[in-house]
């Protein structure tokens, strides 16, 4: 074992010029379901170069020293689209050497699932414009569409439709096994069968069987506890009164 100080002393007599440092930025995904329906990101328009006038992903370099690469994340996702306090889990690290045409830069890319009802976006930092896209992506071709704007890969700037891919198919795959769908509900504590099933619909980018997913419902999310019967009935317009369900975390108290 190394004796007390032998890290210190080491950490002070290593030159640390000795190495290239790339520089290290915070990039993130942030999916809701549009007014639409349909899986959309929220993107921003650059004001500055490079890729000036070119959508991007939200985020930015990381304040070396000062914070790490969440705390990063989550400080662009405030100045560039003035989003607070979202839920971020990290994605994938994406370091491709040319990447950036400034420099090396390595991404850390983040992702994030609110509801449609709880953004409240703007454009800040130096970022023109935000707007949610919605998400296509089919046999690996990606396609973002506003309103009438088609973005296809190769309009994007870095390689932020990389990323973008990436975070779809996790998201795609991921929820199967894990309980992200119940994060773009618009209400965790309330909700029906139909509406989860939605959800996944959304995210899937196809219909499900309305039987086969009850039961799969019940067996991953009744059944372990996770989702539980609130014991009351909701009609929504146009369709039957169905049972009420919510997160566990946020079973009412009796």
């Amino acid at each position: 074992m190394d004796k007390p100080g032998t890290e210190q002393t080491f950490a002070g007599q290593h030159d640390t010029a000795e190495y290239e440092r790339p520089c290290v930025t915070a990039d993130i995904i942030l999916f809701t379901v549009g007014e639409d329906g349909r899986l959309s990101l929220l993107m921003v328009r650059r004001g500055a170069p490079p890729f000036k006038g070119c959508w991007a992903l939200p985020g930015g370099f990381l304040n070396a020293g000062q914070e790490s690469a969440e705390e990063a994340a989550a400080r662009k996702l405030y100045e560039e689209a003035g989003i607070q306090n979202a839920y971020l889990r990290q994605l994938y690290t994406f370091s491709r050497p040319d990447r950036d045409p400034r420099t090396h830069v390595v991404s850390v890319a983040y992702t994030a699932l609110i509801p449609r009802g709880r953004l409240h976006f703007s454009a800040g930092d130096d970022a023109e414009e935000a707007r949610l896209f919605a998400v296509s992506l089919d046999n690996g071709v990606l396609l973002l569409t506003h309103k009438g704007q088609t973005l296809c890969e190769p309009e994007l700037a870095f390689d932020h439709a990389e990323i973008i891919k990436t975070a779809v198919c996790r998201l795609r795959g991921r929820i199967n096994y894990e309980p992200d769908a119940f994060e773009l509900l618009k209400d965790k504590t309330e909700f029906t069968i139909f509406e989860l099933k939605q959800v996944f619909e959304t995210i899937k980018g196809t219909s499900l069987d309305p039987a086969n997913f009850r039961k799969m419902f019940a067996r991953n999310y009744v059944n372990t506890g996770m989702a539980v019967p609130l014991g009351r009935t909701r009609r929504d317009k146009g369709r039957k009164a169905a049972a009420l369900y919510c997160l566990k975390p946020f079973k009412e108290t009796l």
